[in-house]
């Protein structure tokens, strides 16, 4: 046995010895259902059926994870004739241990086999079918569907019950007999066969009559002597009309009574039945509008809690936002007042360190939306940065130059004129080189360079440089 809590193996004492937990009860209900389950598999054995039915739904209702019980229960559903409960209650088992489980054997039994599975998709549609005529009365149209049904799933009990007590219904009682044994034959102890059979020998009973009692041992009969004078039985017997008369009432009365049983009383069961059975079905509409309105209800309050949840985690994730940007003012507040614009002037940075922090600027893109102390703050180190990485990019973009490596001096280039668009000689060397990279042809965008190099230097001799390769 194991711990329903952490999964390990139990030992003799009322404790888990791996988490702890208190034991007692639970083990009281898996030997509770072991228990049901071996008085299950004993009546199986014998082929008491509905009683090995009963005791391991018990079982499974206790433990539901008691996989002996739930399969054993399945195989006596099959023998049964319910398939449709079998595989529920194997599929159930399946999910509950998915490995090395007999169950999936049992299921691939009966998926492997296409005939089977219509067999039974069939079987269920006609017995419905053969319901729906029962309860509008149409005996004959639910017979021969039922019969359809035997003779398709010939261990059905419950259409062979069904069937019994529409024969009766027609008063074939032989019939109904017949069924009902067959019943017995797959399900020994069937409790409703049982009560079937002996209701059908009352009425059996009550139709032909009482058995006769033996008749009495007769005299013994000495035999004749010579003295003995035989003397012949007069056949003439005087008429008692009084007698008569009586014998007739009371053949009235008798003849009235069995019209009364006969007649009135099924009409009035007739009557009795059909109000039973409308209250049933009242009572059946009104629970499935009151299971509807609980599912109804039980969705609703799933979809608020789910509600309820995301407004939660959403109050939350907002309240460590703010949490975060009031430290990220403060922790910029303390960097500004730190790194002021006379500390700059005094910091020098490696050309290493500057590149690296000009990059990170960079990356930060548009900060049009940030705070005036954000903005204070980048623009110092934006000061501090910018100037040496520019330059450094700058002869590293000569350097891929004098090499005909047009491409990476465009990438250097490119850097360049991130850190300052205002730098001729930063425009003019990014426009050359995607002249160079483009087979000493120009394009918009190295056109866009040399005129904007015209533009905000126009005396300059990078200007001059332009228009030569505009022209």
């Amino acid at each position: 046995m194991r711990c329903f809590r952490c999964n390990s193996v139990l030992s003799d004492s009322d404790i888990c010895e791996s988490c702890g937990t208190d034991v007692i009860i639970y083990k009281k209900i898996v030997k509770m259902s072991n228990s049901y389950y071996n008085m299950g598999l004993a009546k199986a054995r014998v082929r008491d059926l509905s009683g090995a039915a009963d005791l391991l739904r018990r079982s499974v209702r206790i433990d539901k994870n008691n996989i002996n019980a739930r399969n054993l229960l399945g195989l006596v559903y099959i023998e049964m004739g319910e398939c449709v409960e079998a595989l529920s209650e194997w599929v159930i088992s399946k999910n509950i241990k998915p490995e090395k489980n007999v169950a999936d054997e049992y299921i691939k039994s009966i998926q492997s086999n296409p005939n089977k599975l219509n067999t039974m998709n069939q079987t269920i549609r006609k017995f419905n079918i053969a319901l729906g005529y029962a309860w509008e009365g149409n005996d004959d149209l639910a017979i021969i569907q039922l019969k359809k049904v035997l003779s398709l799933n010939p261990n059905l009990i419950k259409g062979y019950l069904i069937l019994s007590l529409l024969y009766m219904k027609k008063g074939e009682y032989s019939k109904s007999k017949k069924l009902l044994n067959k019943v017995l034959k797959i399900d020994v102890n069937n409790t409703l066969a049982i009560k079937y059979l002996r209701e059908t020998d009352r009425l059996v009973e009550e139709e032909t009559g009482k058995k006769s009692s033996q008749p009495k041992e007769e005299e013994e009969v000495k035999p004749l002597s010579g003295n003995d004078v035989i003397i012949p039985r007069s056949t003439y017997k005087e008429t008692n009309y009084a007698l008569v008369t009586f014998i007739n009432v009371l053949i009235g009365i008798v003849i009235g009574a069995a019209m009364v049983y006969f007649l009135v009383t099924p009409a009035k069961e007739s009557n009795a039945a059909s109000e039973y059975k409308d209250t049933i079905t009242d009572y059946a509409s009104r629970l499935d509008k009151s299971n509807g309105q609980i599912n109804s209800l039980q969705s609703q309050v799933a979809e608020l809690e789910s509600e309820r949840d995301a407004y939660k985690a959403q109050a939350e994730s907002a309240a460590n936002i703010v949490a975060s940007t009031e430290n990220t003012n403060a922790l910029i507040e303390i960097a500004k007042k730190t790194l002021s614009l006379e500390t700059v002037s005094k910091v020098n940075l490696s050309n290493e360190d500057a590149v690296e922090l000009a990059d990170v600027l960079l990356e930060l893109g548009d900060i049009s939306s940030e705070s005036e102390g954000f903005k204070e703050l980048y623009n110092s180190l934006k000061e501090l940065s910018f100037e040496k990485a520019g330059q450094y990019y700058y002869n590293l973009g000569s350097q891929y130059s004098n090499n005909n490596d047009w491409e990476n001096a465009i990438d250097a280039y490119t850097h360049c004129v991130n850190m300052n668009d205002q730098e001729p000689s930063y425009l003019y060397r990014l426009g050359k080189a995607i002249y160079k990279n483009n087979n000493n042809a120009n394009t918009d965008e190295s056109r866009a360079y040399f005129n904007k190099v015209i533009e905000i230097a126009p005396n300059s001799e990078y200007a001059e440089y332009s228009q030569s390769y505009l022209n």
